[in-house]
């Protein structure tokens, strides 16, 4: 298989300012063809940096390329570094000039002389057109190298990926690989778990090729499959698929790409279930979750976010509460007030460092782990048409990201439950067999692992 290296151009990138979705998108284009990428690096507009950074790109793939740098600023070097680089002259292209005024044209503009040069291109290379802006790229192949290179904005580089790119680098690979790709999203196993659960299929020289990628409690199983024949990378894809399915059970979300607000949408509208909320932990990021998708207002009834422990009493009626007592008074409240099939309630966020007085409930004794990695506590209640489901999780890191941890643990809770409802439909129960499927999530959110 043909290598990769992705060379990012720009100050923004290394300074901090933007961040490189360039490369991840080019990358899993690329995969397709099937192309290994083996290298994303980004630098800063700087020649001799920019000639290091081509060095190390060109010293590891066949395949390079390039966004970002094509402006008409001083700041912007790539055409001059890579021309440079190889000992060419920069020439302007006929037919990029053209483009170049009819676009200014056409907008009752005159061209500033500073645009000048992105017509220009390195002597000996192929002129790769921008309809989409005012930069024109490039294709340079050069001692068994292929070098590809387009403007920084998405918008413009993924018209040249698409048009040009791919086409070009599918003639390089040939027509005897057919590349299929699949992805299956979980949640409710933390990455190492999954990773033990199909360990053999990891193995980094088998084909199809699997990658775990975390964002957040949500793990992205990426299954890349290589064949001769288009049927032969679908059945080795195929296969694979249904031993994750068999390993992975309920934690599987989707296999089309949903996330888990989708995915909780998608099957309450599915059941015909509405649904409303009580946070006090979560600040109402339980509600913008839940409210993501479009047409919400089918399942959605009601929010509700408190601001204290006080406010709390006076709704639910109560004197006092213990921590798991609140979430379920909340999830009764939201629930009654809502009239909705389902009530989710979130308790207090409590961090490790509270003073007495923060921990209200007795809060004092919940167990936060070890001291060199404390984390952050929290009640999560789910009241099904009465049927109450109450489950303590944990979470390392500052309280904002506990809150955006707990949000996604409720989301999840709420999905496990809703599946355990006898469908209406079959009369079964959609889990099939086994053990009460939020004992496992939890018991790891407890010890941490998911909490990274």
């Amino acid at each position: 298989m043909m290598k990769a290296a992705i060379l990012a151009l720009g100050d923004e990138l290394t300074c901090g300012y933007r961040l490189d979705t360039n490369s991840q998108e080019i990358s899993r284009r690329l995969a397709t063809v099937p192309v290994e990428v083996v290298l994303h690096l980004a630098v800063g507009d700087d020649m001799e940096t920019i000639h290091r950074g081509l060095r190390t790109a060109l010293d590891g793939a066949d395949i390079v390329v390039i966004t970002g740098g094509l402006g008409p600023t001083e700041d912007d070097l790539t055409r001059q570094a890579v021309a440079a680089y190889f000992g060419l002259d920069l020439v302007e292209n006929g037919e990029a000039l053209m483009l170049l005024k009819e676009r200014f044209a056409r907008r009752g503009r005159t061209m500033p002389l500073s645009n000048l040069i992105q017509a220009q291109v390195p002597a000996g290379s192929q002129i790769i057109l921008n309809p989409r802006g005012t930069a024109a790229g490039f294709y340079l192949e050069t001692d068994d190298k292929h070098i590809f290179v387009t403007p920084g904005i998405p918008y413009e580089m993924r018209g040249m990926l698409e048009e040009f790119i791919m086409p070009r680098l599918r003639e390089l690979v040939g027509s005897d690989q057919h590349v299929r790709r699949a992805v299956i999203k979980v949640y409710g196993l933390p990455e190492s778990g999954i990773n033990e659960r199909i360990r053999p299929m990891m193995e980094r020289d088998r084909n199809p090729l699997l990658g775990l990628l975390p964002h957040r409690g949500t793990i992205t199983i990426e299954v890349t499959a290589s064949g001769s024949t288009s049927e032969e990378a679908e059945t080795l894809m195929e296969a694979d698929l249904v031993a994750l399915r068999a390993e992975l059970g309920r934690y599987i979300l989707s296999e089309d790409e949903r996330d888990l607000p989708q995915v909780v949408a998608d099957l309450l509208l599915e059941r015909g279930l509405t649904i409303a909320v009580a946070e006090l932990g979560t600040a109402g990021l339980l509600a913008v979750c839940l409210t993501e998708a479009e047409g919400a207002e089918r399942w959605f009834q009601r929010g509700l976010v408190f601001g204290s422990e006080q406010q709390v009493l006076g709704v639910a009626g109560q004197e006092r509460f213990g921590d798991e007592d609140t979430a379920l008074a909340l999830a009764e409240a939201a629930r009654q007030v809502g009239d909705a099939d389902i009530g989710v309630g979130i308790g207090p966020v409590i961090m490790p460092d509270a003073t007495a007085s923060e921990r209200p409930y007795g809060a004092a004794e919940r167990p936060f782990g070890a001291a060199e990695r404390p984390f952050g506590a929290v009640y999560v209640a789910v009241n099904l048409r009465g049927q109450e489901t109450c489950r303590m999780i944990s979470f390392s890191g500052d309280r904002n990201r506990v809150r955006q941890w707990a949000a996604d643990a409720a989301l999840g809770l709420l999905r496990l439950r809703v599946l355990e409802m006898p469908s209406e439909r079959s009369g079964e129960n959609p889990t099939g067999n086994g053990a009460e499927p939020s004992d496992w999530l939890w018991a790891e959110r407890k010890s941490g692992d998911a909490g990274g």
